[in-house]
């Protein structure tokens, strides 16, 4: 595995330690730190905010675009529905999944490891962290997500640039900088947002969140099968690595297979 450890000689890299409330907490922040199974994990929890949430605002977001499907794309509006049911669970039972993927990205509290990555695991870990405000998690969650999509668009551009995020954050530019327009010179953009927000619609369509064709369930099999698939190619244990050591195999075995 040596051809895929490290980054660049220069490059020192120290754990994340934040205090948050009354406890010293190490985080992974860094894909040369992060073992590959969290990361997967981290990812999946975030994959399930995205589509379903569980709070308020995901309600509310979901509302609106029930409203903006039905007699546009009525599949897609019950999909909405099926999600919305899920959030309102959610809310009821009081379980923020996001909040749930920062559990996943911690190593230590007050020193003592924490190794379990089960659901209730990860549960117990967040209980931990129950007293802190959700504002001050939301922003640290972010500020690591950032630091991490950052490193693997920089070592990976070829695996982690999206064109479809890419148009998807240009197009919300677009609809922003008309809003901006119709405010200073009051100029009427209503009919150009309203194509913007119809075009954003169709490129974010709901995902299936139950049953046996479940987004969480497809991506954990795809995961599964990228393992597999590594350990047969290369003979290496995927429980050891890291998510740089990940990647750089995958794309070692692209680029012998061109």
């Amino acid at each position: 595995m040596g051809a895929f450890c490290s980054r660049p000689a220069n490059t020192i890299n120290v754990m994340r330690t934040e205090k948050i409330g009354r406890n010293v907490v190490e985080i992974y922040d860094s894909i040369d730190e992060l073992p590959i199974k969290r990361f997967h994990k981290f990812n999946k929890y975030l994959l399930v905010d995205s589509g379903i949430g569980s709070d308020l605002n995901d309600i509310n977001r979901h509302i609106g675009r029930i409203s903006k499907y039905i007699g546009k794309d009525n599949d897609s509006a019950r999909r909405e529905l099926e999600n919305l049911r899920q959030s309102l669970y959610m809310v009821s039972e009081g379980t923020n999944v996001r909040h749930l993927s920062f559990a996943v990205l911690v190593k230590s509290i007050n020193g003592v490891p924490l190794h379990d990555l089960s659901d209730q695991g990860i549960r117990k870990t967040m209980e931990k962290l129950s007293e802190v405000k959700q504002g001050f998690l939301s922003r640290l969650i972010e500020s690591v997500k950032k630091k991490i999509d950052q490193e693997l668009s920089l070592y990976f551009p070829g695996t982690f640039d999206n064109s479809e995020v890419k148009e998807y954050y240009d197009r919300l530019r677009e609809r922003a900088l008309l809003q901006l327009d119709q405010i200073i010179r009051g100029t009427k953009n209503e009919s150009r947002i309203e194509k913007v927000d119809d075009f954003l619609l169709i490129l974010a369509k709901p995902e299936i969140f139950a049953g046996s064709k479940s987004k969480e369930i497809s991506f954990d099999k795809e995961f599964e099968s990228m393992c597999l698939f590594l350990t047969k190619e290369l003979a290496i244990d995927i429980e050891d690595m890291n998510v740089m050591q990940f990647y750089s195999a995958l794309e070692y075995i692209k680029k012998q297979r061109k």
